[in-house]
């Protein structure tokens, strides 16, 4: 350091005018700020990345039943009956109807599946197919009883079970927060059968 030099210094600087660092660090401290802010922020893009991936996949999965003539067919014929309130016995139905209803109750066990695993994203499935989800679980709910009895298969389309009773509930309040943090649903049990 050149000897006077503070002497010199001009009191318009920076120190004197009192702009003094309002929170004095260490070069070490300075690189662990940066380094957490910047995990921070990698984080942030990582979490909203598969956010927007999860968004796409779940509109490829629900235009891929929509672009199926096979699952509109099966659909249409599955349809008039959501509108109804009755139960319906699949068992007792004729062949293409019962394939119908097998193929369509399938596909959206597979949905209810993606849902509940977090691979799908369950606000935007909720409002394209609720309705139809739910109607068809209520007409179908005998019979899929019917079904894990014959079968002994009880977890046969438990996931769309499952969604039925969460989209019915009303959810608690601190369950979104903890659904928002793990990003996916909170794990559940399957609702036991009536006895």
């Amino acid at each position: 350091m050149i000897a006077g030099y503070d002497a010199c210094m001009p009191e318009s600087s920076a120190l004197a005018n009192g702009l003094t660092p309002v929170l004095p660090l260490a070069p070490q401290d300075a690189v662990i700020i940066a380094a957490a802010l910047a995990t921070c922020g990698w984080l942030y893009a990582a979490r909203k990345a598969r956010a927007l991936s999860r968004k796409q996949h779940t509109i490829n999965i629900i235009m891929q039943g929509e672009s199926s003539n096979e699952f509109r067919d099966a659909e249409a014929c599955v349809s008039p009956h959501l509108r109804s309130t009755d139960s319906v016995v699949i068992d007792e139905m004729h062949g293409a109807d019962k394939a119908a209803f097998r193929m369509v109750l399938n596909r959206y066990e597979f949905i209810a599946t993606g849902i509940r695993n977090g691979d799908l994203d369950e606000r935007l499935v909720k409002d394209a197919l609720r309705g139809t989800i739910l109607s068809l679980y209520e007409i179908c709910e005998a019979a899929i009883y019917k079904q894990r009895d014959n079968r002994r298969r009880q977890a046969l389309y438990e996931h769309l079970e499952w969604l039925h009773s969460r989209w019915r509930a009303k959810p608690v309040w601190w369950s979104d927060v903890l659904e928002w943090m793990i990003d996916r649903p909170l794990p559940s049990r399957r609702v036991p059968p009536d006895t």
